[in-house]
């Protein structure tokens, strides 16, 4: 599982958005910027895909550290 950012040419309209429900949408000025978590990189590999076909421009796809711990990772525990 990974933190993606796919940054996209355009400005996404709310019906293609919507088409990718693992990802929040955050439009800026002539770019529209996709980011969520996702399983694996079939998961990351269907988005770039769908993308493609429906020829949207991908300008930049970033793997970012994750801002929540592993689920498999126990917490830490302190002595009391």
């Amino acid at each position: 599982m990974g933190h993606y950012v796919i940054r996209v040419k355009g400005e996404l309209s709310r019906d293609l958005t919507d088409a990718f429900p693992s990802m929040t949408a955050d439009p800026e000025p002539a770019q529209t910027v996709l980011h969520g978590f996702l399983d694996d990189q079939a998961a990351l590999a269907g988005i770039l895909n769908h993308l493609d076909m429906l020829g949207i421009n991908i300008i930049e796809v970033l793997q970012v550290p994750s801002t929540r711990p592993p689920d498999d990772d126990p917490s830490p525990t302190t002595a009391q």
